[in-house]
């Protein structure tokens, strides 16, 4: 039987320990298996074996670093959706995959076919950016003047 959610809370079949154990390698993944063990009320041994078990079940898909783009010299960043014909989607999804303005790029239901989260370094940039897209279709741009949200970590 399935288990619903009401909002803001999520249903998962994993237990308790899973959850905290996912919920504090989220906040920070560098935590010793003896930390994590010791906060979850585990043995390290034990946290381990779990951590590989959400790893290889791909409940943990990576563990990465968290760049600001900014830091990176790109200080403007933009939503831009794309329309683009069905019969030019590998063409487009070739392009993307080499553009490294793009941060992330989802394909989504609605009047656009393609949504597009970039950064690039100023307005100029931004303004080269759609210009290379627009031989796909009609570009849509939104600036991100803030961000209330950027990564959620999923918690118990």
């Amino acid at each position: 039987m399935a288990r619903t959610a009401s909002l803001g809370q999520i249903a998962s079949p994993l237990d308790e320990k899973d959850r905290l154990l996912l919920e504090l390698v989220q906040k920070d993944a560098r935590l010793s298996f003896a930390e994590l063990g010791r906060r979850c009320g585990l043995s390290p041994p034990a946290a381990a074996e779990r951590l590989k078990r959400l790893e290889a079940s791909g409940v943990v898909t990576g563990y990465h670093a968290a760049v600001p783009a900014s830091e990176m010299g790109l200080d403007l960043a933009a939503f831009i959706e794309v329309q683009v014909k069905r019969t030019d989607y590998p063409r487009f999804e070739k392009a993307i995959a080499k553009l490294a303005w793009v941060i992330e790029c989802h394909h989504v239901s609605g009047r656009a076919s393609f949504l597009l989260k970039v950064a690039v370094p100023n307005v100029a940039g931004l303004d080269l950016l759609i210009g290379h897209l627009s031989q796909f279709g009609e570009t849509t741009t939104s600036l991100i003047l803030s961000s209330l949200v950027e990564r959620r970590v999923f918690e118990r």
